[in-house]
């Protein structure tokens, strides 16, 4: 079995294609070889992943997120994930993949409980394309599934689309990874806005994947241009930001590998990436 860490599931906006030449820049940019790293508005953690894979100790990671992914990540970096609570859960996954939509509807419907962080990469890898669940403090919301889809006479694509990226084995077996790999990193599950209450130690390299604009939204958000301002008159780190388009003369394309994707194969282009400094 695969020791490699990936990210849990599918996640709209996870930077799992690019994470691998983010992390070169990062990388590039660290002041030194015992240099920390700030992932923040991490998410699945792509990039704390890629991090990782390359050797950085997990010690030396900051990663940040106000939603579930934060706390998922805080449990992971912690050691309190619970993996029995996890078991019993993908144990209870309808036998025919038909149902698993309606499964996680009814899981979805229930008040959020001490179980959150074991059910969430669940429910995310059910979420129909990728997009975020969150919720309110009370229930789930944004909680949209995939059905599961065969292949008609004139579709592209011949293979059925299973309702849940990845299935059960795979997703136990990334968490059990993550699980092992990732204990130690250092997780703020609170408001990205907080990291500008103190200095970051110039030794350090800071990296936001923000919301994208103009596109689906999250449960949360932040003025960027308002944190890039501000963070920019108490730090002298570098900073790296992940955007949908460029935002200043310092910016670089990245490059998106794979088919263009879709269920019917007929996606028009690939999403644009770019990575800015300042």
């Amino acid at each position: 079995m695969s020791s490699l860490m990936r990210a849990p599931c599918s996640y709209q906006g996870g930077k799992q294609r690019i994470a691998a030449q983010v992390v070169d820049h990062l990388l590039e940019a660290a002041p030194s070889p015992n240099s920390r790293f700030y992932d923040l508005c991490c998410g699945s953690g792509a990039v704390s992943i890629e991090l990782v894979n390359r050797g950085v100790d997990p010690s030396r990671i900051w990663m940040l997120d106000i939603s579930t992914w934060g706390a998922f990540w805080s449990a992971i970096g912690s050691g309190t994930f619970n993996m029995d609570v996890f078991d019993r859960l993908l144990s209870e996954l309808p036998s025919d993949k038909r149902d698993y939509k309606a499964h996680m509807l009814a899981l979805s419907a229930l008040p959020v409980r001490e179980e959150e962080i074991e059910l969430y990469p669940l429910l995310q890898a059910n979420s129909f394309g990728g997009k975020q669940i969150w919720h309110n403090g009370k229930s789930w919301v944004n909680a949209c599934f995939r059905n599961y889809w065969e292949p008609t006479a004139t579709s592209v694509r011949r293979s059925p689309a299973n309702p849940m990226q990845p299935g059960p084995t795979e997703l136990r077996r990334r968490i059990d990874v993550l699980v092992k790999g990732m204990k130690g990193v250092n997780v703020i599950n609170m408001d990205i806005k907080t990291i500008l209450n103190t200095s970051i130690s110039s030794d350090a390299v800071v990296y936001i994947d923000p919301p994208y604009k103009n596109t689906t939204k999250y449960g949360f958000s932040f003025d960027l241009a308002y944190f890039i301002n501000q963070f920019s008159e108490i730090n002298q780190t570098p900073l790296f930001i992940s955007e949908g388009v460029p935002l200043n003369d310092n910016s670089l394309m990245l490059t998106f590998g794979g088919a263009k994707g879709g269920i019917s194969g007929v996606r028009k282009g690939k999403h644009h990436e770019w990575l800015t400094r300042f």
